[in-house]
């Protein structure tokens, strides 16, 4: 198996060999045929040169299918109008013919062989001058050459097909992989903006209220270069998940386990956020762990954004079956604002899972976002190669060897 994999892997060699071992089968069963028909010429030298011929002819059956199939057909054309047995020598078109129909669009097979067919048939009233017999070798020729066309067709159609199958993987995949990456992106940079913000917002009210509070200016000043030093860490450590360019930061990837340091940066003196874990932490997928991290991160989020809230809970419970996320504030609650991604990016999340996602205003005010994320048993899908890029993603895939 491992020496045909190696040949199938360069073309000319294998077809060199398949020419070679067609050959020496034709030539060494051509041999009886003669003890068969005692009207016919027996085999010479130059009868011997004929079949070597033909064989020769197939090593470029794939590279010029159409001098191959004339060249073969020439062949039998003289050995059989010289007068030598009819045998195995019909085998040189018949390969000939296939690998036409097989590497060739139909506008070039199925031409060159109803010329074959007429050719043939002229060919046979000539040698053999009986016209009684001229119905037999239309449906016999028909049969002999339109076998291999209709074969060769066939192949090429399902290698067609697999091809271009394996092209809309790739291109599917490579799909997949860029909205994957723009979902880390934008839940990512969406957050620690909204971060961001807040603090800044909260530094210049402190400044323009009371311009001797240096401390808490300070406070928030700080936790604005935190939270940009930790997002463009974790961008790196995004991107080289899809690029491998870049080296990973000397920081945990996102999870489940960074929730705390995901409340602390995003309490402040406008917004207090609660962690609350229930149930013995365990283990998860790392689909599960970067899932619930960042439907957790999007939820707040929006809090800071859109809420407008004072207090915000993250409740993180671990089950027998599943993990369930909740994240609710006490701001003005209603539906979420047009032109946003978050809810939407939230749900697909959970749904690639096949888990649940909840969200909506609470009846005293607030609003709710509810998840449940399953363990499963299956392992996390593997990425697609690092060096695989947009171009290469839609590039066809090389067929096989027929």
């Amino acid at each position: 198996m491992h020496l045909l994999h190696r040949l199938a892997a360069r073309p000319q060699r294998y077809d060199a060999l398949f020419a070679l071992v067609t050959g020496v089968l034709v030539i060494g069963c051509s041999w009886p045929t003669q003890s068969e028909q005692p009207d016919r010429i027996r085999l010479d030298a130059a009868a011997f040169a004929l079949l070597a011929l033909g064989a020769l002819a197939l090593v470029v059956r794939r590279r010029w299918a159409v001098l191959a199939s004339l060249t073969t057909f020439a062949v039998v054309a003289v050995f059989i109008g010289v007068g030598y047995p009819y045998g195995p020598v019909f085998s040189y078109v018949m390969i000939a013919v296939y690998s036409l129909a097989a590497w060739r669009d139909t506008r070039w097979s199925v031409p060159v062989t109803a010329v074959l067919i007429v050719l043939y048939l002229w060919l046979s009233g000539w040698v053999e001058k009986e016209p009684d017999g001229l119905l037999f070798n239309l449906v016999t020729t028909t049969f002999w050459l339109a076998t291999p066309l209709v074969t060769g067709i066939a192949v090429r159609m399902r290698r067609l097909a697999v091809e271009q199958s394996a092209i809309e993987e790739r291109r599917r995949h490579a799909y997949e992989e860029r909205l994957r990456m723009a979902q880390e992106v934008h839940d990512v940079v969406g957050h620690s903006l909204a971060v961001i913000s807040m603090n800044a917002g909260a530094a210049l009210h402190v400044l323009s209220r009371r311009p001797d509070t240096a401390p808490q200016v300070e406070e928030s000043l700080r936790a604005i270069r935190q939270t940009s030093t930790a997002a463009l860490d974790e961008l790196r450590v995004t991107l080289s998940a899809f690029t491998g360019a870049c080296p990973a930061p000397d920081r945990p990837a996102a999870g489940l386990g960074l929730l705390p340091e995901l409340v602390a940066a995003t309490t402040s003196e406008r917004l207090t956020v609660r962690l609350t874990v229930h149930g013995p932490t365990r283990p998860v997928r790392h689909a599960v762990d970067l899932a619930g991290y960042r439907i957790v991160q999007e939820a707040l989020t929006n809090v800071l954004r859109h809420a407008a809230a004072r207090q915000a809970t993250v409740e993180v419970a671990y089950g027998p079956h599943g993990v369930a996320l909740t994240v609710a504030d006490d701001g003005r609650g209603g539906a979420p604002q047009p032109g946003g991604s978050g809810l939407d990016s939230m749900r697909e999340r959970a749904r690639a899972l096949h888990g649940v996602l909840d969200a909506g205003p609470l009846p005293g005010g607030g609003f709710r976002v509810h998840a449940d994320l399953p363990y499963g048993d299956t392992p996390d899908p593997d990425p697609l190669p690092a060096t695989l890029g947009p171009r290469e993603a839609l590039d066809p895939v090389p067929g096989g060897v027929a």
